[in-house]
């Protein structure tokens, strides 16, 4: 997904009047159930949807023709949330589908507080140098070989000026993309999110204690991402 750069600044009273209302209120997230409403009289697990039709998320938004609703049931240690999305309805600060920064929103702050990557399951890096990087990051090995080859032709200086100095901090990256999360909320920052384990969900209308959610959240969102 691309950068997020839109904001509903009707949405700012909302989200404070909300984070005022439950401000005490801390909930661990114990499942999270995605569900498609499409042609079937009954909801079905979005996973078993796209495994049925052969489709990857990607396709299935693509497909203009389709109507349904995405069904999302969050769990909680005390109370249980759901929410239903039609099948193109746009997040309304990012502009992109609600699905889809639904799996990203939770997918970068799983990498970012953990530190690792959330499909492969391995901790970050820090890579002293360009082609280093390349070798860890990119697949398929086809791939990787010929970004290798490209950039075994650079000159230092051409390397230098491309791609800075190093070093290459996978990090740097989950943490741009939290930033991306971030960047119109008036409530929730890194500081309390990383000391206290503490997110505040806008749409949930309570804080979620990360550290506690973080199994659920990977079961969940790195199925989903490996089918987008």
């Amino acid at each position: 997904m691309s950068g997020f750069d839109k904001t509903n600044e009707s949405s700012k009273i909302t989200l404070l009047d909300s984070f005022w209302r439950f401000q005490m209120i801390i909930e661990v997230i114990k499942n999270i159930r995605v569900l498609f409403h499409g042609e079937a009289k009954r909801p079905v697990p979005l996973l078993h949807y796209l495994e049925l039709n052969d489709l990857r998320i990607d396709e299935l938004l693509e497909d203009e023709d389709r109507n349904g609703e995405f069904i999302i049931e969050f769990e909680l240690e005390q109370d249980t949330i759901t929410f239903s999305y039609e099948m193109h309805e746009l997040e309304e600060t990012s502009q992109v589908e609600y699905i889809v920064y639904f799996i990203c929103k939770w997918k970068w702050i799983w990498e970012w507080y953990s530190k690792r990557f959330l499909e492969y399951d391995i901790p970050f890096n820090v890579y002293p140098t360009i082609i280093d990087y390349a070798k860890a990051r990119i697949r398929p090995l086809e791939l990787m070989e010929e970004k290798i080859l490209e950039l075994e032709g650079f000159t230092k200086e051409d390397l230098l000026f491309y791609y800075g100095s190093g070093p290459f901090d996978d990090f740097e990256e989950a943490d741009r993309n939290l930033n991306q999360i971030l960047e119109y909320d008036e409530v929730n920052n890194k500081e309390k999110m990383r000391e206290q384990g503490l997110y505040f969900d806008q749409r949930m209308e309570r804080w979620i204690h990360i550290p506690d959610s973080l199994d659920i959240i990977e079961n969940t969102i790195r199925q989903l991402s490996k089918v987008r």
